[in-house]
């Protein structure tokens, strides 16, 4: 594909590019949410390339195949935007298209039932059993802060809480991001490998900062004011057999006993088991997801292929109240034959109640 911006794209399929299936249009959907990124990839099916052979996405053997879309500008060398699994295909004999429909490899966690009991281990060799379980590569470092167990694994009984009919989880990425959020990191898949990282900062040394000044084809802005008074979050725990419940208020400012008074709605939340430590860490969490939400800048670009979620935008906002480096939290690809490749970027402030 050459667009306007002089973008070329590629389709990988097991590693190598097919004959007689080029890209016409694709659309990349990548967020830090807990969600898979997912592909649409329309194809054009050249008969005459294909010498009589049958396209490749029409076989009739049940492995999933590995895809990877591509993109370069010029002379440069190919870099991957989006790297999965295809779920669907869509093919339209008569009219030569077909449209691709993927998911990238956290699918592989969605897809698989817990049924395993882990004891004694720390969320990310929790989160690493899962993922080698499915075959994938792990690489999990939630950081010093949540190097502790997972779980009420200081009771004698703690193996029931963990047996499959006495827990909430259905599936392994059900259990993965729950883990993953309590331990205040992103997961996130890089090609085959499942990637767990404490929640960057953009004044963080590992912070990836692009500056987009000068580059923006559109903006728009967005406040919710009905959080103007502020967010309260509240974090309950108890201990049945020691008979003690530990709960704390948090603000964005200071943890308390009671509720603060004058302000903003409270959210409530209830985790069994927890000191007050693990209480406190929780508040923390919570408050910062909720408190991203705020507001939110949405940007429509020129194609950056190295950015993604995660990332941090300076200049991105341009608006008084705002930080001048917000967190990029979804990034929507998209490119064809006729429009070349753009992005809208959605940006958040990660950085509230934080220092930096």
């Amino acid at each position: 594909m050459s667009g306007a911006a002089g973008w070329a794209v590629r389709l990988l399929v097991n590693g190598v590019e097919p004959l007689g299936t080029p890209v016409l249009r694709f659309a990349v959907r990548a967020s830090r949410y807990a969600c898979c990124d997912t592909a649409e990839i329309d194809l054009a099916v050249d008969r005459s390339a294909l010498g009589g052979s049958d396209v490749w996405f029409d076989g009739r053997t049940v492995a999933r195949i590995d895809l990877q879309l591509q993109v370069r500008r010029g002379d440069d060398a190919w870099t991957t935007l989006f790297h999965g699994l295809a779920d669907e295909v869509e093919w339209q004999p008569e009219a030569y298209r077909a449209t691709l429909l993927c998911r990238d490899y956290l699918s592989l966690l969605l897809d698989a039932r817990v049924q395993e009991a882990w004891l004694n281990r720390t969320g990310a060799e929790l989160v690493s059993a899962l993922v080698e379980g499915v075959g994938l590569r792990a690489d999990i470092a939630f950081g010093d802060g949540a190097s502790g167990m997972t779980g009420q694994f200081w009771q004698i009984e703690h193996k029931r809480f963990s047996a499959l009919a006495q827990h909430r989880f259905q599936t392994a990425f059900d259990l993965a991001f729950f883990v993953a959020r309590e331990a205040n990191a992103d997961l996130y898949a890089d090609g085959q490998t499942i990637v767990g990282r404490p929640v960057f900062l953009a004044t963080d040394v590992d912070a990836v900062v692009h500056d987009v000044a000068g580059a923006m084809l559109a903006r728009t802005c967005r406040r919710d004011l009905t959080m103007d008074n502020g967010v309260v979050v509240h974090v309950a725990s108890w201990d049945s057999r020691q008979r003690s419940r530990t709960e704390i208020y948090y603000d964005g400012r200071d943890f308390s006993a009671v509720a603060p008074s004058g302000g903003g709605p409270v959210h409530h939340f209830r985790v069994p088991g927890r000191r007050l430590d693990d209480v406190k860490a929780i508040a923390l969490g919570k408050y910062h997801r909720i408190a991203a939400h705020r507001g939110d800048i949405r940007l429509r670009i020129p194609g950056r292929v190295a950015l993604r979620p995660r990332h941090f935008l300076a200049s991105g906002s341009g608006v008084a109240g705002w930080p001048a480096a917000l967190s990029v939290d979804e990034v929507i690809s998209s490119g064809s034959v006729t429009g070349g490749f753009v992005q809208e970027v959605v940006l958040r402030d990660r950085s509230v109640g934080r220092a930096a």
